[in-house]
Formats: structure tokens, sequence, C-alpha cells
């Protein structure tokens, strides 16, 4: 399969998969599978990309029905065998896909009743999952973490941002941009580090620290993390931001770490140093854009090969890689132009 066909005929068959006709995206990784709030917010942004008015408003309206909280968040996982909640906290980054979707599906589809929840959800975040810092606020990673200040790097959406800032202008989204390039910056600056963070914690200056280990949040570079690279370069490709095409990750030092005997593996500390033999195709093309833009002598020797092909039969085939269904689709999508295209500008 090339990469052309896995793009084209990947949705048809992700919904066939995974996406319950009563609305609820199933991710088979688990037991009986379970259902979460990224993954709805996931797959309502590629019914938006792939102009599916129909699943998007399937999508969004279980949601409504199943996730949302009084509070106006979506709880982050329920049960498709019990049909009940099994955590009611939220997850930030659900939240914000979900809410960019919402934006985006109100211009796309004229449907103005998505864009006043999309605010709701915006203005939730900020008064349920905000960190306050001496100059202005960084998302937590839900609701649950606020009081411990914790937070994730891969739930930065800065593209997105323009859009919340239009959207809820008392939001202040444009100072979440610099306060998360800021950390990002600061932290590969500090001696030893090599990639960025997932769980962390943000103290008052926005300064990050470890969390302690009995914390039980996955702090190295692994399946959160790798998703900081696609979010800053699809930041430079939809807005053009200076400080997301001017390479704050270090992309060209972090790709002599990533890249050993020929291959990415799926789990490093932050030193760069791998921690697993295993590879997912899910790393491979999450970091492809990127690494197209500032490491590119890795792109053909390393990512090609294992983007194509055989992988990619594969990967269609099973009924049990929900995450690499998705993000393969996203780099390769972020990859190929097909993001920008779909993405409209913002509404005047």
């Amino acid at each position: 399969m090339t990469q052309s066909d896995f793009l084209s005929d990947s949705w048809r068959r992700y919904r066939s998969t995974h996406v319950d006709p009563r609305g609820f995206v199933l991710d088979r990784r688990r037991g009986n599978g379970t259902v979460t709030s990224e993954g709805q917010g996931y797959a309502m942004l590629r019914a938006v990309w792939e102009r599916d008015e129909a699943a998007f408003e399937t999508l969004f309206e279980w949601s409504e029905t199943h996730l949302k909280r009084s509070d106006g968040l979506y709880s982050w996982l329920w049960s498709p065998s019990t049909e009940e909640l099994l955590d009611e906290n939220s997850a930030t980054d659900g939240d914000l896909e979900a809410a960019w979707a919402m934006l985006l599906a109100a211009e796309v589809f004229g449907r103005p009743e998505f864009r006043g929840r999309a605010v709701e959800l915006l203005q939730a975040v900020r008064a349920h999952a905000a960190i306050g810092l001496d100059h202005g606020w960084f998302p937590a990673a839900g609701n649950w973490a606020v009081a411990g200040r914790v937070t994730n790097l891969s739930y930065f959406v800065p593209y997105a941002h323009p859009w919340f800032q239009a959207a809820d202008p008392a939001g202040s989204w444009d100072g979440v941009t610099e306060v998360g390039y800021d950390v990002l910056e600061r932290w590969l600056q500090e001696p030893g580090y090599v990639l960025p963070p997932a769980f962390v914690r943000m103290e008052r200056d926005g300064r990050l620290s470890a969390l302690a280990p009995e914390a039980g949040l996955q702090s190295d570079f692994s399946f959160d993390a790798v998703r900081i690279f696609w979010r800053v370069e699809a930041d430079c490709r939809l807005t053009g931001n200076d400080r997301a095409c001017s390479d704050p990750l270090g992309v060209a030092r972090a790709a002599e770490a990533l890249v050993v005997d020929g291959k990415i593996v799926s789990h490093y500390g932050l030193d760069g140093v791998p921690k697993t033999d295993e590879e997912s195709l899910s790393f491979y093309a999450a970091l492809l854009p990127s690494l197209r833009r500032h490491a590119p002598e890795v792109v053909e020797p390393v990512l090609t090969p294992r983007l194509r092909g055989a992988p990619l039969d594969e990967l269609v085939a099973a009924e049990d890689r929900y995450w690499d269904r998705n993000w393969v689709w996203f780099g390769l999508a972020l990859d190929a132009g097909i993001i920008e295209e779909r993405t409209p500008g913002l509404p005047r």
C-alpha cells in the first residue's frame, strides 16, 4: 500500500473498525475496549478534514450525552461493555482537540451551534483545568491535576490557539502559546536534556520539575511526548508561527539520539538513551513532518521504508491498533499537506 492509498482509504476503514454507529470510538487495546475523550476528539477532527458531517454530528452528540460533565469538561474514560464512566476526571488533550474540531466544524459545515459549545468547553478548561502562573496560565493535564500543578507538554496545541483566541478572547490563548514555547526552549537548554517530557510539574514562574516516581505518570519520551514534535510542526505549517518554524525542539540534535542502528524506538529517556527495542509506526509518522524540515537526511533511509508497503497493509488490517491508525494518518497527512489544505482559515 502506498501512502496515498492509505490516506485516501483510511477514514472509511477507520470508521468501520473503530467508530460505533452510536457515535463512540472504540480503542481495543484494553480488555473489551474503552472509549476516551482523546479518541472522540481525534475522530471529530478527522470527520471535519474528511468533510463527513454526519459522522461529526454523531460523534459530537454521543460525547455530549455520555462524557459531558456538569462543569462543561468531558470525562476521559467510558466503558462500552458496562455503558458507564470508568473515570469521571477530564483529560485536557481530549477537551482541546474536541474544541478545535467544533470550531472547524462550525465553519466547514455552517453550524454555529458547534462554535457555542466549543467556547463553553474552552472556558471550562480555563476555569477548571488551568495552572496559574506569575504571568498568564497554562493548561493542566486535567481537572484532577490543578492542585498538583501537573501538566503534560504533549497536550500543548499551539496551532489551534489562534482559533481559540478568536472564539474566547478573554482566555489569552496567545499568551498560552508563548508560555508553551518558553517552557520547551528552557527545558531543552538544560544540560543533559535532549527530548521533551510528557507529564511534569509547572512552577509559578513557568519552570518545569520532574514528578516523583510514585505519581505513576510517564515523564519519559514515549507515546505521549512524541506528539510534541507533530504539534510544533503543525503550528509552523498552519499558522506560520516564527517560534514554531525556528525549531524550538532542536530537531537535528534530537534526531541524532532518536535514530539508533537505523531505527527509531518507542521509549527514550529525556537524555535520549533508548529504553526499549520496540518500534511503532506512530513514532515514524508523528516525527516525519518535523524531521523532513529539520533533519531530512534521515527521512529516506529510516522513515520512508517503514511508512509504505507491507507495514501499511498490516496496519489497515489490524483492529487493535487504534493509536497507530490515528497517528500514522496524522503524520502522513501533515507531511503531504492535506491537513493544511483541509483546515479553513480563521473566520472573519
